[in-house]
């Protein structure tokens, strides 16, 4: 048993090796090489919808701001605010 377990180990290893030798590991389906031009998502707590900072309409109220995909969805959420007074920016 000791013998077997030390023979996979032994091929893990060369595989490793090999990988590394052969340029590094195979690039991942589905992402990107590169993270250039990505934004940060902010999520809009009213429909639950994630998108871009830069698209997003925001509102600061109590020194918070909050994101939201549409004026629809920021009309929702400062209807349900105590005096229903916030800034736009």
């Amino acid at each position: 048993m000791k013998r077997l377990l030390a023979a996979l180990a032994l091929f893990v290893a060369v595989i490793v090796v090999l990988r590394r030798l052969a340029g590094g590991a195979r690039p991942r389906r589905g992402r990107r090489a590169s993270h250039r031009g990505a934004t940060e998502l902010v999520r809009d707590r009213v429909c639950n919808t994630f998108l871009p900072a830069d698209r997003a309409v925001r509102l600061a109220h109590d020194g918070e701001t909050h994101f939201f995909c549409s004026e629809a969805c920021r009309a929702r959420f400062t209807s349900g605010l105590p005096g229903a007074a916030g800034r736009a920016s």
